[in-house]
């Protein structure tokens, strides 16, 4: 306990510095995108819009972070899709309800986003948000045609084992941790993306419902609750995983193949959990090569 606070200490100088040597605002360019607000069930989301062209690719972020972990290959994959990131309901900037934060809650909201979203879809998502996209490919068959799948959770373990054994205790001092996270990992970039004055201030660090939605999601959300009902998914999917994998190893793929009939696996030698910021050149040209696959075979399903 004495070496998280003192950790939680360091993290806020860290904040409270960063916070007093940013820029003024009227010395940052235009954004080069603005913030949109979407109705994702009970809460509304900040999300990020662009490009044109199907399949419309949804970018669904993992636990503790925000739209900006997709930053790097953002623009990259909007030169022939639409592309949609955005904070999941709990996360970011996004609306934080007091409500149920289980994989069907958070899969509903999902759910409820895509419902304005016409043609078909691929769902992008990494880490506990892989185990949302492929939750949400299962109850929309006909609606997503494939998924890239990062470092997924929902097989075997998730966030390393340590929603295992979480308490009320144990997930109130994650969550303190979580929102001290955002000085490292800021929720916005105003040169890339322009947000309402009402937003462009928030910090969830200071913010006491990111720590109670954080907390209510370690307590609720099943990070193992995909396991063998993922095989009721036919359409392609590729796998990005980092070799170096501490969160979600490597070794967890083996189960997702055996159960996901149309999957294809690509490891990052030296990579660590979040390939997409690590190594974003890479990850974009899989992602574009395997879009590319799609739209050559003109099928959106693949024989088991």
């Amino acid at each position: 306990m004495r070496r998280l606070a003192a950790g939680i200490v360091v993290v806020a100088a860290g904040l409270f510095f960063s916070r007093h040597i940013r820029p003024t605002r009227h010395d940052l360019p235009e954004a080069v995108h603005q913030s949109e607000w979407l109705p994702a069930g009970d809460a509304k989301v900040r999300a990020v819009v662009a490009g044109k062209g199907e399949p419309t690719l949804v970018l669904i972020h993992g636990f503790g972070d925000h739209l900006m972990t997709w930053r790097a290959i953002f623009d990259r994959l909007a030169v022939h899709h639409r592309v949609i990131a955005f904070d999941l309901p709990g996360f970011g900037v996004s609306e934080k309800p007091d409500a149920k934060y289980t994989l069907e809650a958070m899969t509903d909201r999902v759910r409820s986003l895509v419902s304005n979203i016409e043609g078909p879809l691929v769902l992008v998502g990494h880490s506990m948000g892989g185990e949302i996209a492929l939750n949400t490919a299962l109850a929309l068959p006909d609606r997503v045609a494939a998924l890239v799948l990062i470092a997924p959770a929902g097989f075997d373990v998730g966030l390393a084992g340590i929603a295992d054994s979480i308490t009320t205790r144990r997930a109130a001092i994650i969550a303190i941790w979580e929102a001290a996270r955002s000085s490292i990992l800021p929720v916005h970039d105003p040169e890339w993306l322009g947000e309402p004055r009402s937003r462009r201030d928030y910090d969830p660090s200071f913010d006491p419902a990111y720590r109670a939605s954080t907390s209510a999601i370690l307590e609720q959300f099943d990070f193992e609750g995909i396991g063998r009902r993922a095989a009721g998914f036919k359409g392609p999917v590729l796998l990005i995983w980092g070799s170096a994998d501490p969160v979600v190893p490597v070794r967890v793929a083996d189960s997702v193949l055996k159960v996901l009939p149309c999957a294809h696996l690509e490891v990052l030698e030296h990579a660590f959990h979040r390939p997409q910021v690590e190594r974003p050149d890479t990850v974009a040209a899989l992602i574009v090569r395997f879009l590319d696959g799609l739209r050559a075979t003109g099928d959106r399903r693949c024989a088991a």
